[in-house]
């Protein structure tokens, strides 16, 4: 019996590392990629993680993914027009245009200080209206979004002032 013993302890020894291997790397397991990329994101700088979600919601046309991702679940917005969580601005994002494209932004200045982000920006909502000149002002904790405020105005036909907007 003992070299049963011994064969056992040999293939025991063999499939252990083996399934412990597998259990910690899985897709659900403590050291899967979403487990990485969670801890990727929380060593983000708050500019990274602010430009990783411009890219994602509207270069890539992906909003409520890039809300779902960057933005914390206990999110606060200052905005009137929303009722100020994350599942209101998921709400309002889907009411804009995206079967064209969405909403176009142009990123004029970029300004990250801490955990303060301000976006200066053009937006065009829908294909040709003038726009919107928009400053948006994000907090960022921990490689998430944690508040937001905006001011916007309305980009004029004509303007007395001879220095453009943006």
């Amino acid at each position: 019996m003992r070299p049963w013993v011994h064969l056992l302890c040999i293939v025991g020894g063999i499939t252990a590392p083996i399934g412990l291997t597998l259990l910690t790397t899985s897709s659900g397991g403590a050291r899967s990629a979403a487990h990485y990329a969670a801890i990727d994101q929380q060593a983000m700088s708050a500019r990274e993680v602010m430009q990783a979600f411009e890219k994602l919601a509207f270069d890539e046309h992906k909003p409520v993914e890039a809300i779902e991702r960057y933005f914390s679940p206990d999110f606060v917005d200052h905005d009137p027009d929303v009722k100020g969580d994350r599942a209101s601005v998921i709400a309002r994002m889907k009411t804009l245009n995206w079967d064209h494209g969405g909403p176009r932004r142009t990123i004029r200045h970029l300004i990250a200080e801490g955990d303060i982000v301000v976006i200066h920006h053009h937006l065009v909502r829908n294909p040709g209206e003038r726009g919107i000149a928009a400053v948006d002002i994000f907090r960022v904790e921990r490689g998430k979004i944690v508040e937001h405020w905006d001011v916007l105005q309305p980009v004029p036909e004509r303007s007395i002032n001879p220095a453009p907007m943006f």
